[in-house]
């Protein structure tokens, strides 16, 4: 039986969530203030990107990830092996989001966007490996 639960997987999940929000939040503005990522750009009709947009990614794909490591726990002996080598081929396919879902992307623009998914990623493998006292 695994020692890993729903709760911890969560709770690990949000955690990652909080830390890799605050650290998209300073890099969005770095970026906005650079003349990388403007309003000229919109995600969606007449919606340019938003800080919150940026806090509400990070928050929701990192329970969503926390999630899905609880689901590999159940059914695989070693679960963070798997969960880290999916996390990376999801990161690599994110790469492509910018360029395919936001019309007339600028490059640096799109690059802005795909670092802050490697701050997503990095932080999500990097909370699931850790061992939390509180949550044991």
């Amino acid at each position: 039986m695994s020692s890993i639960t729903l709760k911890s997987s969560l709770i690990k999940g949000l955690l990652a969530g909080a830390a890799s929000s605050i650290i998209n939040s300073i890099l969005f503005y770095a970026f906005r203030n650079l003349g990388a990522i403007n309003d000229v750009v919109q995600i969606k009709p007449e919606t340019p990107l938003g800080v919150h947009h940026a806090i509400i990614s990070s928050i929701v794909s990192s329970i969503i990830a926390g999630l899905v490591f609880f689901l590999i726990s159940l059914f695989a002996r070693d679960a963070f092996r798997i969960f880290q080598r999916l996390s990376l081929i999801i990161l690599v396919f994110s790469f492509l989001n910018p360029f395919l879902f936001i019309p007339d992307v600028p490059v640096g623009y799109a690059i802005s966007l795909n670092i802050m998914h490697i701050v997503v990623a990095a932080a999500v493998i990097y909370v699931m490996k850790k061992n939390i006292p509180f949550l044991t």
